[in-house]
């Protein structure tokens, strides 16, 4: 037996003596596994040019892939990114009594800017027909110029803070075990006391290990394993950053690489990080063999498609280097950041839960990471 077997056996043994110690309705929560081992969160929030965010009745069953708007952008999905190369995320919202109307279906529309920037674009609306949302999910993903037409659907909210708590139970059951008080203590405390934050419960959005996790909108970040006392600094965005650091998934407005260099350049940069406009770029990558070469040619393609076919092969890198330009908003401080991130080991998690208490958990070894190398040049 090798020495990486023996280690592998040795923390797969130790992950089910910890389930053993907990109670026993916790055993089947994939979220429980994750956290006690320390599974870091870290690069852990996908990519997307596009987020489309629609207000959908409960219970989200088997039906609510047959809702005429998901199913419309299933079947637009592979077309978008082997032609286009954008990449599409959708999640469904519960309607909120405070803040539904009823009678009209809601669309909330984040896309990334082309150029360096901070947060996410929004647009939304509110439309009666059905029909109409998926015309305007057209417009807006070929046609944008025409979305004049949807003006008077349009709704202003472009000041509005959207946190998004994934509840959804049928996801997975450590979703909405551990999601939904979290869910109710944000909705209680800062969806009802401003006219600046609204707090949804929403169907999956990935990442079932690290419930509770929510989707913060418009900046983009995921936050996951959360707990009472993170949430007031995540909102006031006040506090010590490395407190939070463990419960940070990442920056969906870059991919797994980009999202760890962040995460570490955060934590010098401090809050003001947040607003500044940033572009990031892999610039070396190792541990991929002859499709290095590959690599170092399609980088100098500036198209979309490339750079989607380009991440896919750092999925499988042990070390990557980036480049991450930021500016302040008024201009005033600009430069980059240069740096190296490694494969930093394994840990056991378990990226569903047993659907009942009679089914074991599937444990498997996840990649860990780390920024190895870290440095700044500001422009004079």
């Amino acid at each position: 037996m090798l020495k990486g077997d023996i280690f592998l056996l040795f923390s797969i043994t130790a992950s089910l003596k910890k389930m053993r110690t907990n109670p026993v309705n916790d055993c089947r929560y994939c979220s429980v596994v994750s956290k006690a081992n320390g599974e870091d969160p870290i690069g852990t929030a996908d990519y997307y040019h596009h987020w489309f965010v629609f207000e959908v009745p409960r219970p989200w069953g088997e039906k609510l892939w047959h809702y005429p708007p998901l199913e419309h952008l299933m079947k637009l999905s592979t077309k978008l990114i082997l032609q286009k190369g954008i990449i599409i995320k959708v999640v469904m919202i519960a309607p909120d009594k405070e803040y539904s109307d009823s009678g009209q279906n809601r669309l909330i529309h984040y896309y990334r800017p082309k150029d360096m920037f901070a947060e996410f674009e929004k647009q939304e609306y509110l439309l009666p027909q059905i029909e109409q949302v998926i015309s305007l999910l057209d417009t807006i993903l070929f046609s944008p110029k025409q979305l004049y037409k949807f003006n008077n659907y349009y709704q202003q909210t472009k000041h509005i803070r959207d946190i998004i708590v994934c509840t959804h139970t049928q996801g997975d059951l450590a979703c909405g075990r551990f999601g939904t008080p979290i869910y109710r203590k944000l909705r209680q405390d800062y969806g009802t006391k401003t006219d600046s934050i609204r707090v949804w419960q929403s169907s999956h959005f990935g990442g079932h290990q690290f419930a509770p996790t929510l989707i913060d909108l418009p900046t983009g970040r995921l936050w996951g394993h959360l707990e009472d006392d993170t949430l007031k600094p995540l909102i006031d965005r006040k506090g010590n950053l490395q407190d939070l650091r463990p419960y940070y998934r990442g920056w969906t407005g870059w991919e797994k690489w980009l999202q760890i260099a962040e995460g570490e350049i955060w934590l010098h940069e401090s809050w003001e990080w947040l607003n500044y406009h940033k572009q990031g770029t892999i610039i070396d990558v190792g541990g991929i063999g002859i499709k290095k070469i590959l690599f170092q040619i399609l980088k100098l393609i500036p198209a979309k498609r490339t750079r989607i076919i380009c991440d896919r092969l750092c999925k499988k890198a042990n070390w990557v280097k980036v480049r991450i330009k930021f500016a302040s908003p008024d201009g005033r401080v600009s430069g980059e950041y240069t740096a190296k991130v490694e494969e930093n080991g394994e840990v056991i998690s378990a990226l569903d839960s047993a659907p009942s208490n009679h089914e074991e958990l599937q444990l498997k070894p996840v990649k860990q990471y780390r920024v190895t190398s870290l440095k700044r040049t500001v422009n004079s």
